[in-house]
């Protein structure tokens, strides 16, 4: 029962007498720049010292910044972040230690405080002797030697739950995953080429053989409808009069009768064929000629009459007392070009700068009008405005 009490009054002495948290959060988060510091420092140059980058790069421009460093004076996360941009594993311990700043309220004493502060190992790398001098140094700044009597160093502290790989060791890793990803789809993929390019060659098989197909089949009608033609004019040759006269094929009393031979009829068979050739091109021209007119004559015209000015008072379907059409009549606007009896035209100099552009020749000695380039008019209600003048030839 005694022992109990002496242990008990032993235990609430300690917590009266180290149960309190003396340093600030401002310090506390000073304490853990500067930690983060001295381990991100001795991590780079335990764990990367053979790589290229490491005398090129670090002991050229982010040691002298560490070295000068001090306890009252260190980088922030932020400073930190922008050394280490190219290296990720110290990257993932800055940023690891860092978050205990979050953690400040959690502790209720300054062991556990100064506790938090401690790393053993990151990534395989030994950091215990750096975590002792962070140790040694806070307590000299904040006086805590009795905490430190009784602030053991556990060994085994280690700042990540799961080891952050190396650059080289991520990428071996990925190297192996690809090698087994392509173990494992290179059958599937040269069953799948080999499908394909065998249903490939099947495709072009089937299009050649139709294509030949087809090309018999319009051989064959081609030389049907040529042999039926041929046979239909040598049996009209043979049964015609006009032939039988001509070659006396029939013979009479005084002559023998003349035999065609098959240079004969093959002869006559080529003239005909040739003659009806000629004969379906004259209908197939004839054709057109009769289309072409039919379009010009369903194509009309309106005429300009009335001129003031720049002002046409209206345009009829008649061509009467105007000399000047419209053409391509596009919503309010359209094109307009000369149009009447020249003579009477040149007689009466119809030509005023309002509407036209003379832009060769004189009216002394002028008896033909020709339009150079079309004008345009705009509609405005039932009158059409010139908008650009028509330029004529005088000659």
């Amino acid at each position: 029962m005694k022992k109990s009490i002496l242990l008990n009054t032993a235990l609430f002495l300690t917590s009266f007498c180290f149960g309190q948290v003396t340093i600030t959060k401002q310090d506390f988060d000073k304490l853990v720049d500067y930690a983060n510091c001295k381990y991100v420092q001795s991590f780079i140059e335990k764990n990367d010292a053979s790589k290229p980058y490491f005398n090129d790069s670090y002991l050229k421009k982010v040691k002298p910044i560490f070295d000068t460093i001090s306890i009252d004076k260190p980088l922030n996360y932020e400073q930190i972040k922008k050394l280490l941009m190219f290296n990720e594993p110290a990257l993932a311990l800055a940023e690891k230690i860092n978050k205990r700043k979050d953690k400040y309220t959690e502790f209720q004493d300054n062991i556990s405080l100064l506790k938090s502060l401690m790393t053993s190992k990151w990534n395989n790398v030994d950091l215990s002797k750096t975590a002792t001098d962070i140790q040694n140094e806070i307590f000299a700044k904040f006086d805590l030697d009795k905490e430190k009597k009784i602030l053991k160093f556990p060994e085994n502290e280690i700042v990540s739950n799961q080891p952050v790989q190396s650059t080289s060791q991520v990428e071996e890793l990925q190297t192996k995953l690809k090698q087994l990803q392509d173990q494992y789809e290179s059958p599937t993929n040269d069953i799948k080429t080999e499908d394909q390019k065998s249903l490939k060659s099947l495709k072009i098989s089937l299009y050649i053989d139709l294509g030949i197909l087809l090309l018999l089949i319009l051989a064959v009608f081609v030389l049907l409808i040529k042999l039926t033609s041929k046979n239909r004019i040598i049996n009209y040759i043979l049964n015609s009069k006009r032939v039988a006269e001509k070659f006396n094929l029939r013979g009479n009393i005084q002559t023998v009768p003349y035999k065609l031979t098959d240079a004969d009829i093959n002869l006559i068979v080529d003239r005909v064929i040739k003659c009806m050739r000629l004969d379906e091109s004259e209908v197939i021209n004839k054709k057109e000629t009769i289309r072409e007119g039919d379009e010009s004559l369903k194509k009309s015209y309106k005429y300009l009459k009335g001129q003031t000015g720049k002002i046409f008072s209206r345009a009829e379907n008649s061509s009467e007392n105007s000399f000047f059409r419209l053409f391509d009549e596009n919503d309010d606007y359209a094109f307009f070009e000369f149009n009447g009896d020249e003579a009477e035209a040149i007689a009466n100099r119809i030509f005023s700068a309002d509407v036209c552009n003379i832009i060769s020749g004189s009216y002394q000695d002028a008896h033909e009008v020709t339009t150079s380039k079309p004008g345009k008019v705009k509609r405005i209600g039932d009158q059409w405005e010139v908008v650009e003048p028509v330029q004529i030839k005088l000659a």
